[in-house]
């Protein structure tokens, strides 16, 4: 193979650029000592989410109790999405509330993982039909209880599936 000479001068430019953004994103990794993951269940006419909250840190983390212990929501806490790109609508509950207590959080010990799974079928729009959808998770959280204004977050990466919805 041969290889042109001008392009053999931006090789090292290259390479090192790479380095640079591959050093970036794992910097961003290890940093953030807590991670979020979505998984969905399609199947017997139900969509259901499993969330999994991983606390990579040394100290405990506080997560928003309805998501990471409830089996119903109460207002949109997941955002859903068409293929086309826009939001399916929220039909479930909404309790009108005041600003989150610290009973409204569950405690993440460090250097574990926790989960949960919730049948969204109720709380979303689904139309008719086979389609495809899109769910993604802010992923909020508390490092301090103790701050329940300090909210940091961690998004889930977004995941793509498909419903037949009756």
């Amino acid at each position: 193979m041969h290889v042109k000479p001008h392009l053999i001068r931006f090789l090292p430019v290259l390479a090192f650029a790479l380095g640079g953004l591959v050093s970036a994103v794992g910097a961003v990794e290890k940093d953030t000592p807590v991670r979020h993951q979505l998984e969905v269940e399609t199947g017997a006419g139900k969509v259901k989410v499993r969330l999994m909250i991983e606390n990579r840190g040394d100290t405990p983390i506080w997560v928003p109790r309805e998501v990471a212990a409830g089996d119903e929501l109460t207002g949109r806490r997941f955002e859903v999405l068409d293929a086309q790109g826009k939001p399916v609508d929220y039909t479930g509950m909404i309790v009108k509330r005041g600003a989150l207590t610290a009973s409204d959080y569950q405690e993440v010990k460090p250097h574990s993982m926790h989960m949960n799974t919730i049948d969204i079928t109720p709380t979303y729009a689904f139309r008719k039909g086979k389609n495809s959808y899109e769910i993604r998770y802010d992923g909020p959280w508390l490092a301090d209880i103790g701050q329940l204004d300090a909210v940091r977050s961690s998004p889930a990466a977004p995941v793509k599936f498909s419903f037949t919805g009756r």
